[in-house]
């Protein structure tokens, strides 16, 4: 691996820690009564339409009400589709701060505006300071790219954007097919695999360990 001069993060995953079951469970507090409505959604691709930002916010609250034989509220979709957060540790809280001196520092992450609005908040109001601005240089959610990883296009996009080179760049997810898509444009990578958290791989001044 070359001489890392820039990171991009994956958001769900390596910091902050989310589990869908949870919108389940609100979804089922508002009455609706399939099993698995969040799988049933993603199955239809209408989460992934939504984070490329192929729809407003009504268009998929009316679909999703539609899928799911539901009348609920618009406002109570938007409540659910956010009840996803397990965790946000105060050792990541504190990591990318450090990284941040010595990497350019970016965030990208699968995200549709509903989510991104209520992520972008929970971050800096959960670590109770500035985290977006003291730890990266930018935050990407694919509703506002329009695509999603792992298009090659939303790795060009920051490469582009921010003119970084491929061979100092690395890029870290939970998942391995967008480390492939990742790959597949040069970029450098690591598929964190649990049990391996996000600060196993940084020295405590913030550096890679790699």
């Amino acid at each position: 691996m070359s001489t890392i001069k820039n990171i991009i993060f994956d958001l769900c995953g390596p910091i902050i820690t989310i589990d869908v079951n949870l919108i389940d469970k609100r979804l089922h507090e508002f009455g609706i009564t399939t099993e698995h409505p969040y799988r049933t959604l993603y199955d239809l691709a209408l989460t992934k339409r939504f984070e490329a930002n192929q729809m407003t916010t009504a268009e998929f609250c009316n679909e999703f009400r539609k899928i799911l034989n539901t009348d609920i509220s618009n406002k109570q979709i938007c409540e659910a589709w956010n009840t996803l957060i397990v965790d946000f540790k105060r050792g990541h809280q504190l990591l990318f701060p450090k990284v941040h001196k010595h990497y350019r520092t970016f965030i990208l992450s699968n995200s549709d505006v509903v989510n991104a609005d209520y992520f972008t908040e929970y971050l800096n109001n959960e670590s109770g300071f500035d985290f977006i601005g003291q730890g990266f240089d930018e935050i990407f959610f694919s509703y506002k790219i329009g695509d999603r990883k792992p298009s090659e296009n939303v790795f060009r996009h920051i490469l582009t954007k921010h003119n970084l080179s491929t061979a100092e760049t690395l890029f870290i997810d939970d998942c391995e097919k967008h480390c492939i898509g990742a790959k597949e444009v040069g970029l450098n990578t690591i598929w964190l695999k649990k049990p391996t958290d996000i600060c196993d791989l940084f020295n405590n001044d913030g550096t890679l360990k790699i």
